[in-house]
């Protein structure tokens, strides 16, 4: 290998070891959002950091649920918005009475839908809570007519809507 061969190798393996490194700095430099960080929406004003949505809906959530599971049950009609299914109808003829137990609540998510600023900070998103477990005892008349008392579990409680926090405070629409 000649001199000036060996010259030419040597510039060429230069310029690309500058050239990946520009590619680098400039990747690295960039502020493109990592992958572990969740992309937001937002808008001015800019929400208070103090506020954190997902705790406030969780709570809120917790409570509706609490209030759903110790509601009188009339005619074996469960209250809306609870997310509660139960398969009583070819069992019983008449629901008496429904007692709930409640062993894990659903975990909220929050599944971002937009963020709009009118007259101070509101964020409307949607929710999915996932993950409960509950029990429910149902007493009343079979088909046969006899008395007749069933418990049911579910292990897969899950409820969905939307979540809008205006002026700090969190109010669920549960569908």
């Amino acid at each position: 290998m000649t001199r000036r061969r060996a010259w030419a190798i040597g510039v060429v393996v230069a310029a690309l070891l500058v050239a990946g490194a520009a590619v680098w700095l400039w990747q690295a430099s960039s502020g493109a959002p990592s992958s572990e960080a969740t992309p937001t929406a937002t808008s001015s004003p800019t929400p208070d950091p103090d506020i954190d949505l997902r705790a406030l809906a969780q709570q809120s959530l917790d409570e509706h649920l609490e209030d759903c599971t110790s509601a009188e049950i009339a005619e074996g009609v469960v209250p809306d918005g609870c997310g509660i299914r139960i398969p009583w109808g070819t069992e019983f003829a008449a629901v008496d009475d429904v007692r709930f137990r409640i062993e894990q609540l659903p975990m909220l998510t929050l599944t971002a839908d937009g963020v709009t600023a009118e007259d101070g900070f509101i964020a409307e998103d949607g929710f999915i809570a996932e993950g409960g477990i509950l029990v429910a005892t149902v007493s009343g008349t079979a088909q046969d007519g006899s008395p007749r008392t069933e418990t049911y579990r579910t292990e897969s409680w899950t409820l969905r809507g939307d979540v809008t926090v205006e002026d700090g405070e969190v109010d669920l629409d549960v569908w």
